[in-house]
């Protein structure tokens, strides 16, 4: 209150000093209330200010080369996607198989059991047998014949290589050598076990002999049982006899038994070496990197391929792996495991800097790794107890390797983006906004690098909403920038603008609410005919975006509206005393004139307004304070716009500020060409202004 005192005051002896007055005044004929209206003019403002004065280009705000001007909204790693968040690959391979020995090959034995003539003889009669011991004199004699003869049962000995075998295959030869001068007739033979007495297949009939001739006789001994101790029946059905000959009664008939191709399914034997062909020598490692996941070709960088094996047998074991569709070092993968009886021995190959193709089995060329094997058993000469259940697992497993790449098929996970809804809190602010304006080329960048070999589709639904309208962002699926073998990573990106989408319309709607949902899929189109997709080890998507904004727009009758208390109101006594008041204001007239270099104009309503009644109490209709500057075809300002604009504050105007209680300003802007055109803001924009005002205040002193 003080201040306007002061300020009346000023001007009161201003106009005194600087008016014509007499040089002599009689007091006393001034009344007790002076009233002066005096008529004043002051300068307010004047200046030129550029678009770059206003705004200092930064991160945010860019100027290009021409001074085009931009508004860049950055925001880095908005995605951040690393290979495992999508795929473990900490235990792709889990092998394991028994491998049962079944029945095992047996060491080959022979037994030779002779028989003297004197050995025969002693089962003749007595006189016959006189006969031949008299005959035994060295000199040539008619070789008598003898009739059939049982010689009982004679031991082959202890045999070789087992006490005892359940055969499961195999054959025996029983020969009979005749070293006798004279032939002999059939032969009749049965053989036992000597524990238990068991026989030995059926009765063997070796046919007639001739006198230094052998003849043979085969025996299947499939599902036969044997011991060490083999015993022969022998029956001898007669010799016809010979004439002119010696007769020796040391002279021998030989029985010999050999077994061979023995195989086994139980017994206490030695087990020589042998490689367990029967099992077959190839197999297949199955890798499970993943549902729908195909795997052709993998390059470890680290890692290696464990093992645990078990034993279940007495007998020593060993197994040759061999991986042939691996390389390291240029030659295929392989390693033999040394297994002690009745032991498990655990261990790893190593397959660091190690390709892998999974490709080779044209019945399923993915996720399989052909092996080859050997199983070789042997007792080392010990006599063990052996049964064809006896047998060995092989556990392989690939713990946490180090990938350096992998080829195939990675399926199509999908990432569903559940729908949403983003409210912009923008409700309140455009209720004060009436009109169109619109962005012509918003753009939404997404910046990223990519070291996943693979498509990747984006699917995205945006719907921004405002009132009863609503623009939907149709932005059609579509596929990132992925690298291409052997390139490991890419850098691009991908723009959503007014080229592809709705964008400009959806932002200039401007929505209070945008409603989100979409999805993102690996391999979008499917698996196609190949599987020309790559992982590496460190694969990782990483995302930034940018918001930009060219400032490149129009507006049409753009309307802000705002209301504030009126300040003009006097509100205290101390107000009531000053001699300058708004309703003592004869005129105020505010002068402005601006020479326009921007394509963007303004006119303004000042509203006088009773809260009470919802009246508008006096209104001052500015149209044009400012008119937009006229545009090229590309929108770019092509020469500045003058325009002289006052402003009237009549004493009505003052008299309704006593009843209102607020202030409404309404701005009404346009662009240039109507706000039918897109224009452009360039950092080299000028406006010039001089503003000025004038004014007639009725001072009143008491």
């Amino acid at each position: 209150m003080k201040q306007k005192v002061f300020l009346s005051a000023t001007i009161l002896i201003i106009l005194l000093l600087t008016g014509c007055i007499k040089e002599v005044y009689d007091l006393d004929k001034l009344s007790d209330s002076i009233k002066i209206s005096p008529t004043f003019a002051l300068p307010l403002a004047k200046g030129d200010i550029t678009f770059a004065d206003m705004v200092k280009p930064d991160d945010t705000i860019r100027f290009d080369n021409d001074n085009f001007v931009r508004i860049v909204l950055r925001k880095d790693s908005v995605l951040d996607i690393k290979v495992k968040d999508y795929y473990d690959f900490s235990d792709m391979v889990s092998f394991k198989k028994g491998y049962i020995f079944g029945e095992v090959q047996m060491s080959d034995f022979q037994a030779t059991m002779p028989v003297t003539l004197d050995n025969i003889s002693q089962y003749f009669d007595p006189a016959l047998r006189a006969q031949f011991q008299a005959l035994d004199d060295g000199q040539p004699h008619d070789f008598p014949s003898f009739p059939l003869t049982d010689i009982g049962e004679r031991s082959f000995g202890t045999l070789p290589g087992f006490e005892n075998a359940l055969i499961k295959s195999g054959k025996m030869e029983i020969s009979v050598r005749n070293n006798l001068t004279a032939p002999l007739n059939d032969i009749k033979i049965k053989l036992y076990n000597s524990e238990g007495h068991t026989q030995i297949g059926g009765e063997i009939t070796i046919p007639f002999v001739n006198a230094g001739s052998v003849n043979t006789v085969q025996v299947d001994l499939a599902g036969v049982y044997l011991t060490n101790s083999i015993v022969a029946g022998i029956v001898f059905t007669g010799s016809p006899g010979a004439s002119n000959v010696i007769i020796d009664l040391d002279q021998t008939v030989e029985f010999v038994i050999y077994a061979y191709d023995l195989k086994i399914t139980a017994g206490r034997v030695i087990v020589p070496v042998q490689t367990l062909e029967y099992l077959g020598n190839t197999d297949t490692i199955d890798f499970d990197p993943g549902e729908n996941i195909e795997l052709e070709r993998i390059k470890i960088q680290n890692g290696s391929l464990d093992y645990e094996v078990i034993s279940t047998s007495s007998l020593n074991s060993s197994v040759y792996v061999a991986l042939p569709s691996t390389n390291r070092a240029g030659s295929p993968v392989s390693e033999t495991i040394i297994i002690p009886p009745v032991q498990t021995i655990t261990g790893s190959i190593d397959f660091s800097d190690t390709e892998i193709d999974l490709g080779t089995d044209l019945m399923q060329p993915f996720n399989r790794l052909p092996v080859e094997y050997e199983i070789k058993i042997s007792s080392n000469g010990d006599m063990i107890n052996f049964s064809s259940l006896d047998s060995i697992q092989l556990i392989l497993t690939m713990p946490d390797p180090d990938i350096d790449y992998m080829k195939g098929y990675f399926g199509q996970i999908q990432e569903d983006i559940e729908q949403d809804t983003i409210r912009t809190d923008l409700e309140d602010i455009l209720k004060k906004i009436e009109g169109d304006f619109h962005l012509s080329d918003p753009s939404i960048k997404i910046n990223y690098t990519n070291s996943f070999g693979m498509p990747f589709g984006i699917t995205l639904v945006a719907t921004g909403i405002r009132d009863n309208s609503s623009v939907d962002l149709n932005l059609a699926p579509f596929t990132i920038d992925y690298p291409e073998f052997p390139d490991r990573d890419i850098e691009s990106f991908y723009s959503v603008n007014s080229s592809n989408s709705n964008l400009p319309d959806l932002v200039s709607l401007p929505p209070v609410e945008i409603r989100f949902s979409g999805n993102g899929q690996m391999n979008p189109s499917g698996p196609g005919t190949e599987r020309n997709n790559y992982i590496f080890g460190d694969s990782r998507f990483v995302a930034s975006l940018e918001v930009e904004v060219p400032l490149e727009f129009w507006i049409n009758n753009l309307q802000f509206a705002d209301t504030v208390d009126n300040f003009l109101k006097s509100d205290s006594e101390d107000d009531d005393d000053s001699p300058f008041k708004p309703e003592n204001m004869e005129y105020f007239r505010l002068k402005i004139n601006a020479i326009n270099g921007f394509p963007l104009g303004a006119s303004l309503n000042v509203m006088l307004y009773d809260s009470l009644t919802s009246k508008n109490l006096d209104t001052i209709n500015v149209k044009d304070i400012i008119k937009p500057a006229p545009v090229d075809d590309s929108g770019k300002v092509t020469s500045p716009e003058e325009t002289e604009t006052i402003i009237d504050l009549n004493k009505d105007f003052f008299e309704a500020s006593k009843s209102a209680d607020k202030i409404i300003f309404k701005f009404t802007l346009i662009t240039s060409g109507g706000g039918t055109k897109d224009v452009k803001i360039y950092s080299n924009y000028i406006i010039s202004f001089n503003a000025s005002v004038v004014a007639k205040p009725n001072l009143i002193f008491n």
